[in-house]
């Protein structure tokens, strides 16, 4: 049997991230309950998330979004160039588009809404180790926008932080001084930067000002 692709012989091997500890243990408990998982670690941030990942290849990861330090989308990015076997499920409090779709930018294949019952996360796990991909029934709209829109170089797609961090560099500040008006370390004004080119498919300051520009995110001062 192909490493990484569990059968009736073994338990799929899961590794949990998500900053709250008790979700954590709730949902190492519940799917420790049944047989055929094994969670074989679990983490409260992106980067330790990926060291359990490099290290033990798991069958499944089941993250969160929204995490200190390295956030879940970079570190599914991480896991996905590294580790191809293992399948991604993200597990959030946000319906919102750009973070659906960012997750499956980065790599995930399937996303569902922490306000679920147990059994539909269940499903979830189960069609993304089957190779399909799965979100939420209630989030069906959004997929079905996204479609409609015709991919990327929208930038509805971006959050409200993003959105700032764009009209920031556009308008000419250093990573540095964004930082300071955001009164955010110069390490998240970066990660912000990745997140906003690799959903708008554009790279470099200079496409990101004339894109800015174009969609009247910031005006030539």
């Amino acid at each position: 049997m192909e490493a990484g692709h569990p059968g009736a012989s073994r338990a799929v091997r899961v590794v949990l991230v998500d900053e709250q500890r008790i979700m954590r243990e709730g949902l190492s408990a519940l799917l420790s309950s049944r047989d055929r998982f094994e969670v074989i670690g679990s983490a409260g941030d992106g980067r330790d998330g990926l060291k359990l990942c490099l290290d033990h290849r798991p069958d499944l990861v089941v993250f969160n979004d929204t995490m200190p330090g390295m956030g879940g989308f970079e570190m599914a990015r991480r896991v996905a160039a590294r580790c191809a076997a293992t399948r991604m499920l993200c597990l959030s409090e946000s319906g919102d588009r750009s973070s659906v779709r960012a997750a499956f930018d980065a790599g995930a294949h399937g996303y569902v809404l922490k306000r679920c019952a147990f059994d539909h996360l269940i499903e979830g796990i189960d069609s993304v180790l089957a190779a399909r991909y799965h979100v939420s029934p209630e989030l069906a709209h959004v997929l079905v926008e996204a479609f409609c829109r015709g991919g990327r170089g929208d930038e509805s797609v971006l959050t409200p932080r993003e959105r700032e961090v764009l009209q920031l560099y556009a308008e000419g500040y250093s990573t540095r001084k964004i930082a300071e008006r955001l009164h955010i370390s110069m390490k998240t004004v970066g990660t912000h930067r990745e997140h906003i080119q690799s959903k708008l498919g554009i790279e470099g300051i200079a496409e990101l000002t004339r894109y800015a520009l174009r969609a009247g995110i910031a005006t030539m001062q």
